[in-house]
C-alpha cells in the first residue's frame, strides 16, 4: 500500500504529543516542502540515541517473557482472519502468555462505518504492528488486550491514541465467540531504576480502561481528523512552539511564523499559553467596533490591545483569569499602581523590534556577583537503561586576578563524585586563603542537567562505593534538599532538642557520642569531655552563631545550590527567536560577536565515537566557557530603568556541610518533609513579595474605632479580598503584614519592597504582642521592616452601612513610625505562622537519638527495625499494633461499666454522671481497649484528654 494518503499509529501518536494539526494535514496529504526530505533524511546522533533506548527495551523485555515462559511468537505477516491467531493459541496449554510478532491491516469496512456515523469520509491506515496481546485462556473464551513497551518515565497521551488504535482494529478482527476483548489495554514502562539492573515486572503495566478512552478518541479519529485534513492548509490551525524542535516540517514553520507575525514568532509559548493569548484576542475582537478591512497579524493586533489601557482593564473585570495568565505570558506587570499608563510587553516589543527586551521583574534565585562561578555542563545518552548522566565537564570561574583556579574535570559517571570532592577541596581552600570571606556559586544550563545532576549525586549516595566523605561533600554542595537544615530551624531544633534530651539526667557516654556525630563534631575524649562539648555547641546555637546565619539574614528568599541559567534568562530577557532557543541560538543573540557554542548534537556526535575523545573536551571546555559569558552578560542587562540590578541576590559562602542529623530511614525522611513543606510555603511567599505582591488585597484608609480588645483601624476595600475573620477565634494571631502601598508604573522602584526583607522564621512561632522576653527576636529584622512594616491582624469584614463599600477593621502591631493616612492605599499580604515545626522536629530527633542507643540491644534490625519504639512501630509494623486478643472481653466490661454509671446517673448520683462518656469518648475508649495502640484526635474543646483521663 501506498504510504501516500494513509496515516499510521505512530503518525497518531506524533499527532498527540505535538497537538498540531497541521502535522496530520501534511502527513496525510504528502505536502509540505520539507516532506520528502526529512522521510530520506539521516537522523541526528541524538534521534537514534532515543529510539536505540526504545528498542533496547522492547528486546529486554521480549527475552524476559521468554525467559519466564510467557511469550509466543508468531510469524510477521498481516493478520489474514481469527481463524489462524486462533489455532496458535488453542494449540498452546498455557493460560497466560503474550503474542509478539502480530500485524495486520486495518479492517476498511469496519471502520468506514464508523467515518459515516460521523457523515465523514473515510480515511485510510497503514500496516498496524502492536507491540504486544496478552492472552488470558479461560472457560468462558480467551480474553485479550493490547499492551505496548514504551521506555518513557511516564505514561503519555500519545500512547493512548496507539493502543486505543490497535484495540480498536482488533475489535473487528478478533470476534466472538472465541475472542473477548478485555476492555482495556496497558502500557509496559521500563523500571525507573533503570532495565539493566532490574528486571520488568508486571506491576510496570499501566493499564487504562478501554470505554474511558472511546468518546474522546473516536470524536478525535471519525469526526474531528477527517474535518483537518480535508481543509485547505491555510485554514488548518497550527502553532509554532518548543515542541516543534525535531518536526519534519519544521523548517517550513518557522519562517512561516516570523512572516506572518504568529504568536509563534515569540520564543517558548506553550500551546496552552497560545490559547490563552487567542482567548484574549477573540474576547478583545467581540468587544470592538467590526472592522472590514485586513486583520493584523497576531502580534500587532496584542500590541494595540496591551497598549489600550482603558480596553485590557475591562477585559481584565469580566475575564480575570484570562487575562492574569496573559500578563505573565507577556512578561506584564501583574499589577499596575498608576492608571493611564499603557503598558509595556517585553515579549511582544522584541519581536516588533527584532532586539533583546528587558523583563522588569526582581530576582532572587540568581546571585549578582560571586567570586567563585562553577559551571557544570552533562552529557546524557538517551541510549542507556539509565538516565543519570554518562559524562561530566566541571569548570571554575574567577574575575579576581590573586585566585588560582584548580584546573577543570572532565570525567565519565563512574569517576565525577570523587573528582568533584576533590575540586570542592580545592575551591575551599582557595576561597579560605584569600583572607575575607569569599562566595561561589554552581550554575548549570538546563533544568534537565540539573535534575541528571541531583539524581547522580542520590544515587551515588544509595549504591556508590565512593568514598562516603566525598558524597556528603557533594551532597552538601549541590544538593537542595541540603540546605534546609541551614536555616533558623537548625539552632531552634537542636538546642531545643538537646537541652530536653541532656537534661533527663546522667546520660552515658553512648548518647553523648551519638549527639556529637550528628552534629558533626568530634566524639573522642571522656564523658566529662564529650559533655562540654555538647554543652558549647548547644550554647553557640542559641546564640544564633551558626555559620552563615548573618548572611541568610540578608538574604532575599532563597538562592538555590545550583542555578539553571536557561531559566534565569528567560525569566529576565525576551529574546527575538521564534519558537524556542537553546545555548547556540543564546549565544548568537546576546553575544553575536562571541565565538560560535556547539550544540548538543555537535557534543554527543562527539561522546560517541570514541575517536573524538580530546574534540568532546575542547567542545565542553567551550560550552561552558559560554554559560559563564552569558552569565556575565545577564548581570550586565537585567537592570532597571534606573540602573539597578534586578538580580537582589548576592552569591553565599561554600558550604560543604552535610549533617546526618537523623539516622533511621523512616524519621529522616519525615524530618526532611517536614521542612520541605514549611519551605514551599516560603517560597510562595518569597515570590509574591519580591513582585510587591500583586495579588494582595489593597486598602484605603478611613478612620479609628474603638474596638473591644483595644483600638481597630478601619480600611475600605478596594481591590482584592479578605477572609472574615473566624467569630470563635480568641486570639490575635497577627498573621498579616500591613505596608504602604506606593504608587508606581510596575512597582519595580529601586528598592525592595519592605515585605521581601521580612524573615518570618525569625517569628513564626512567637505570639505577639510580643513581651519583653521575645522582643529581642523582633529587633534582628532587617532595619526597614522595623520602620516601614506592622504585623495586622483581622478583626471584622462588613458593609458599609451608608456606601456600597466593604470595610476591614484591623488590629496592629510594630514599632514602624508611619502614622496612617486618611486616603491612603495599604496592602495586605500573609506571613507564615508555625508553632508545631520546631517541635514536631525536635521530637523526631528525640525519637532518632532514642533509635540509635538502642542498637546495641538489637544485633538484627530485619527482626526488629523499630527496636519496639511505638512510633516507628506504628510506620513500620503498624499491623503488629492492631487488634488484641481479648478485646471483645474488654469492650463488654466497658459496656456494663458504662451501663453502671448511667443507671446511678438516673438515680440521682451527680458523682457517677460525671463519669458518663460523651459519643466520640465511647467510640475512642472502645478503640483504646480493641488495639494496642490508639491515637484520639479531633477538634479543641472535645474533651480528648479529659476522657483518656476517666479512662484510665
Amino acid at each position: 500500500m501506498s504510504p501516500k494518503k494513509s496515516l499510521t499509529a505512530t503518525n497518531l501518536a506524533i499527532y498527540q504529543q505535538l497537538d498540531c494539526d497541521l502535522y496530520i494535514h501534511n502527513v496525510y496529504n504528502d505536502t509540505g516542502s520539507s516532506g520528502p526530505h526529512a522521510a530520506t533524511a539521516s537522523p541526528s546522533e541524538l534521534s537514534k540515541a532515543h529510539f536505540k533506548r526504545g528498542l533496547d527495551w522492547e528486546a529486554y523485555l521480549y527475552s524476559w517473557l521468554d525467559a519466564s515462559q510467557l511469550l509466543l511468537k508468531v510469524p510477521s505477516v498481516p493478520l489474514d482472519g481469527p481463524s489462524s491467531l486462533l489455532e496458535n493459541i488453542l494449540a498452546d496449554d498455557r493460560k497466560h502468555f503474550f503474542i509478539t510478532g502480530l500485524s495486520f491491516w486495518p479492517p476498511k469496512a469496519g471502520l468506514a462505518d464508523r467515518f459515516s456515523s460521523f457523515r465523514n469520509e473515510p480515511l485510510t491506515f497503514g500496516l498496524a504492528k502492536p507491540d504486544l496481546l496478552e492472552i488470558k485462556q479461560t472457560d468462558t473464551g480467551i480474553y485479550w488486550r493490547v499492551i505496548d513497551a514504551k521506555a518513557s518515565k511516564h505514561v503519555k497521551t500519545s500512547h493512548h491514541i496507539q493502543i486505543y488504535f490497535y484495540t480498536l482494529c482488533l475489535n473487528y478482527l478478533l470476534t466472538q465467540p472465541h475472542f473477548r476483548n478485555a476492555d482495556s489495554a496497558g502500557i509496559w514502562l521500563a523500571p525507573q531504576d533503570g532495565f539493566d539492573v532490574f528486571p520488568p515486572s508486571m506491576d510496570d503495566i499501566k493499564t487504562i480502561t478501554i470505554s474511558l478512552l472511546s468518546p474522546t478518541l473516536d470524536t478525535l479519529l471519525f469526526r474531528d481528523l477527517p474535518k483537518i485534513i480535508s481543509k485547505p492548509v491555510e485554514r488548518v490551525k497550527w502553532h509554532y512552539n518548543p515542541l516543534c524542535r525535531g518536526c519534519r516540517f519544521e523548517s517550513e514553520c518557522r519562517p512561516r511564523a516570523q512572516a506572518q507575525g504568529e504568536l509563534g514568532s515569540m520564543p517558548n509559548i506553550s500551546i496552552d499559553d497560545a490559547k490563552t493569548l487567542q482567548d484574549l484576542l477573540r474576547i478583545s475582537r467581540v468587544s470592538s467596533i467590526p472592522n472590514s478591512g485586513v486583520r493584523l497579524p497576531d502580534i500587532e493586533e496584542l500590541h494595540q490591545l496591551v497598549g489600550n489601557t482603558t480596553k485590557f482593564e475591562t477585559i481584565a473585570k469580566s475575564s480575570p483569569i484570562i487575562v492574569k495568565r496573559a500578563k505573565h505570558i507577556l512578561g506584564l506587570p501583574k499589577k499596575t499602581r498608576m492608571q493611564n499608563v499603557a503598558a509595556y510587553s517585553p515579549a511582544i516589543e522584541a519581536v516588533r523590534r527584532n532586539n533583546v527586551q528587558i523583563i522588569p521583574r526582581r530576582n532572587f534565585t540568581c546571585p549578582q556577583q560571586e567570586d567563585v562561578a562553577i559551571v557544570l555542563s552533562v552529557v546524557n545518552d538517551p541510549s542507556s537503561p539509565n538516565s543519570n548522566g554518562d559524562y561530566f565537564c566541571v569548570t571554575t570561574h574567577c574575575k579576581i586576578a590573586n585566585i588560582v583556579l584548580p584546573t577543570s574535570i572532565l570525567c565519565s559517571a563512574s569517576a565525577i563524585i570523587v573528582e568533584l570532592a576533590g575540586l570542592l577541596r580545592l575551591v575551599d581552600a582557595v576561597l579560605k586563603d584569600c583572607g575575607s570571606p569569599c562566595t561561589s556559586q554552581f550554575y548549570v544550563w538546563s533544568s534537565s542537567e540539573q535534575s541528571l545532576l541531583q539524581t547522580h549525586i542520590i544515587n551515588a549516595a544509595l549504591t556508590s562505593t565512593s568514598n562516603d566523605q566525598d558524597i556528603r561533600m557533594c551532597i552538601g554542595a549541590l544538593a537542595q534538599g541540603a540546605s534546609l537544615l541551614q536555616t533558623t530551624f537548625q539552632p531552634i531544633l537542636l538546642s531545643g532538642a538537646l537541652l530536653k534530651f541532656l537534661g533527663k539526667g546522667k546520660l552515658l557516654k553512648a548518647e553523648y557520642k551519638a549527639c556529637l556525630e550528628r552534629m558533626g563534631l568530634s566524639s573522642e575524649g571522656t564523658v566529662e569531655i564529650l559533655k562540654k562539648r555538647v554543652d558549647n555547641e548547644v550554647r553557640r546555637l542559641q546564640e544564633s552563631t551558626a555559620p552563615g546565619y548573618q548572611q541568610r539574614r540578608k538574604e532575599l528568599g532563597q538562592l538555590p545550590r545550583v542555578v539553571v541559567l536557561k531559566k534565569e534568562i528567560e525569566r529576565q530577557l525576551a529574546l527575538p527567536i521564534p519558537g524556542y532557543w537553546d545555548l547556540p541560538e543564546c549565544i548568537s543573540i546576546l553575544l553575536p560577536g562571541a565565538e560560535a557554542c556547539p550544540s548538543e548534537e555537535q557534543i554527543f556526535a562527539a561522546y560517541k565515537d570514541p575517536r573524538d575523545a580530546h574534540e568532546l573536551g575542547k567542545l565542553l571546555l567551550r560550552r561552558n566557557t559560554c554559560v559563564f559569558y552569558l552569565l556575565n552578560e545577564l548581570r550586565n542587562r537585567a537592570l532597571s530603568t534606573n540602573g539597578t540590578s534586578l538580580l537582589v541576590n548576592d552569591a553565599k559562602i561554600l558550604s560543604t556541610q552535610f549533617m546526618d542529623l537523623c539516622r533511621e530511614t523512616h524519621i529522616r525522611k519525615l524530618f526532611f518533609m517536614q521542612q520541605f513543606e514549611v519551605l514551599t510555603k516560603l517560597s510562595e511567599l518569597w515570590q509574591a513579595r519580591i513582585d510587591a505582591c500583586p495579588e494582595a488585597p489593597t486598602l484605603e484608609f478611613c478612620n479609628v474605632i474603638q474596638g473591644i480588645n483595644g483600638v481597630e483601624y478601619v480600611f475600605r476595600l478596594v481591590s482584592g479580598a479578605v477572609d472574615v475573620p473566624s467569630s470563635d477565634r480568641d486570639y490575635a494571631f497577627y498573621d498579616k503584614l500591613l505596608v504602604l502601598d506606593t504608587p508606581g508604573v510596575s512597582g519595580m522602584e529601586d528598592s525592595v519592597p519592605v515585605e521581601a526583607l521580612f524573615d518570618d522564621l525569625g517569628v513564626s512561632g512567637l505570639v505577639f504582642p510580643l513581651n519583653r522576653y521575645t522582643r529581642a527576636s523582633w529587633y534582628q529584622q532587617h532595619g526597614r521592616v522595623q520602620n516601614e512594616l506592622l504585623l495586622a491582624d483581622v478583626r471584622n469584614v462588613y458593609a458599609d452601612r451608608d456606601r456600597p463599600h466593604t470595610l476591614v477593621s484591623l488590629r496592629t502591631w510594630g514599632t514602624a513610625t508611619m502614622k496612617f493616612e486618611k486616603g491612603a492605599i495599604y496592602r495586605l499580604s500573609p506571613r507564615l505562622i508555625d508553632f508545631n515545626t520546631a517541635k514536631v522536629l525536635s521530637s523526631l530527633f528525640e525519637i532518632d537519638l532514642h533509635w540509635g542507643s538502642e542498637e546495641e540491644f538489637y544485633e538484627d534490625d530485619n527482626s526488629h527495625p523499630h527496636r519496639d519504639i511505638p512510633f516507628l512501630q506504628l510506620i513500620v509494623e503498624p499491623t503488629s499494633l492492631g487488634k488484641v486478643a481479648v478485646a471483645r472481653h474488654y469492650v463488654k466490661i466497658e459496656r456494663e461499666i458504662q451501663k453502671l454509671f448511667r443507671d446511678l446517673k438516673d438515680l440521682g448520683n451527680s458523682v457517677a454522671g460525671t463519669l458518663v462518656l460523651k459519643a466520640s469518648q465511647h467510640t475512642a475508649t472502645q478503640r483504646i481497649l480493641s488495639n494496642r495502640l490508639s491515637v484520639i484526635w479531633g477538634p479543641p474543646g472535645e474533651s480528648k484528654i479529659r476522657g483518656s483521663a476517666d479512662y484510665y
